[in-house]
């Protein structure tokens, strides 16, 4: 038993999470930049150089089953799998046939978007994972982090005095 009375122990202030370490969901890009599972590699390409993305997440009913790398779109481009020409991959036809599926990662990154930030970034860094992908409570996406977010929270924080 300890000596500091219960009321004490339950100071507001000291049970008060830090600013500095806040929820992911509030720091999380809410535009979430996805595939299908039978987009085409050509577009996925697309998707990630437009966006300045490593991964993107695919989803089925809203639900991640997966992700793409640019590491295997490129392999598949150096390999002659794919071919990449011109800016209008919304109105003409895929040129490949290489889909998200045939290029599918398991296990994306998930995170809940109640997770401190600083919980998010070590479980980046230790997987070497360059996106988190923030679900809801019933495992629907509803946002994602990269390091392009991070830097902006880091950048808005160190310009926002005694933060």
């Amino acid at each position: 038993m300890t000596s500091v009375p219960l009321a004490a122990s339950l100071d507001p202030d000291s049970l008060a999470l830090e600013a500095s370490d806040p929820e992911v969901r509030s720091v999380m890009r809410n535009e979430v930049v996805f595939c299908l599972p039978s987009t085409p590699a050509d577009a996925i390409a697309k998707l990630l150089a437009d966006n300045i993305l490593s991964e993107i997440v695919v989803l089925v009913d809203r639900r991640p089953v997966g992700f793409v790398n640019k590491e295997d779109v490129i392999d598949h481009l150096i390999a002659g799998d794919i071919v990449v020409s011109g800016s209008d991959f919304a109105v003409r036809p895929p040129s490949t046939s290489v889909q998200a599926r045939n290029m599918l990662h398991q296990s994306p990154l998930l995170v809940d978007e109640h997770q401190r930030l600083s919980e998010v970034v070590a479980l980046m860094a230790n997987q070497e994972r360059r996106l988190a992908v923030v679900t809801h409570e019933d495992e629907t996406v509803v946002g994602m982090v990269t390091p392009r977010e991070l830097a902006d929270f880091a950048l808005v924080r160190r310009q926002t005095p005694n933060a």
